[in-house]
């Protein structure tokens, strides 16, 4: 095999297909490595978010500097995201019609009572928000656009765990196990538990798991890509969203949503 194909686990968790290009796929992961609270990270703070050698990661970083996509700090040594990285986000959301369909329906939604609905994408074992909702009298965590929320507690965390291909779940525990001080095996049954909820209501939840204060309910919605949906929740106070409320009403009213915003992005309803 040439070196400029992978077949290992990606970073986000699925296996890679035969004759992907390696060269990319880290450069890739060197982009993804910046969070919103980052104003610049240097190359050792890369190698360790990406798992790649300092040397790689140098390489990656000239060449995407060269290209627009990075900003090299010369006198600090550290590297921060060009605003050019933006044009590739605002394409995708565009060409794609996701805000445009479903900011409708994720704002109806958000009008049930004073809660949030989001919409996210997984994100290096995380979930990172991409659009969200609420009204201005809502009091909810303060996240926002780019935020990211845990996999194992948050309710988006969990749909997307549900949704998982089985196959992928063992790598997936194994790699996520230390990270969570856990055992592979305990997380797999958490996953099972997610699958089980998922499958009985269409959507599964956080009842204060994440933050006590905040319960949430969450469910994917398919856009042609089984690895990657777009996964959708409503979430507020404990008060307001209460385990039966969820059940009786936020829940159905959440599937309802995620089935009109997948049907509109062209994809088969959901059964």
């Amino acid at each position: 095999m040439s070196n400029d194909s992978v077949t290992s686990a990606s970073p986000e968790g699925a296996p890679r297909e035969p004759g992907l290009v390696n060269a990319l796929a880290r450069g890739l992961s060197l982009l993804a490595a910046f969070e919103p609270e980052d104003r610049a990270l240097g190359n050792q703070e890369l190698a360790e978010r990406t798992g790649l050698p300092k040397p790689t990661v140098s390489r990656l970083a000239r060449t995407l500097t060269e290209l627009g996509y990075l900003i090299h700090h010369q006198r600090a040594a550290r590297y921060s995201l060009s605003p050019k990285v933006l044009e590739l986000g605002y394409a995708a959301l565009a060409s794609s019609g996701i805000s445009l369909i479903a900011r409708p329906i994720m704002r109806q939604l958000s009008e049930m009572d004073d809660v949030a609905v989001a919409l996210g994408v997984q994100s290096r074992n995380a979930i990172r928000y991409i659009d969200l909702v609420r009204r201005p009298e809502a009091v909810v965590l303060s996240l926002d656009i780019g935020s990211r929320l845990p996999l194992l507690r948050s309710a988006m965390g969990r749909a997307w765990l549900a949704a998982l291909p089985e196959a992928a779940c063992n790598d997936l525990a194994e790699r996520i196990a230390g990270q969570e001080g856990d055992t592979p095996a305990s997380i797999l049954d958490q996953i099972a538990r997610y699958r089980a909820e998922f499958k009985e209501y269409g959507y599964v939840t956080s009842l204060g798991e994440w933050r006590p204060e905040i319960h949430a309910a969450a469910t994917v919605i398919q856009t042609g890509s089984a690895r990657e949906p777009l996964i959708i929740n409503v979430g507020g106070l404990a008060s307001i969203m209460s385990e039966s409320r969820i059940r009786s009403l936020f829940g159905p009213a959440l599937v309802s949503a995620a089935n009109k915003i997948q049907v509109g992005l062209g994809e088969p309803p959901r059964r």
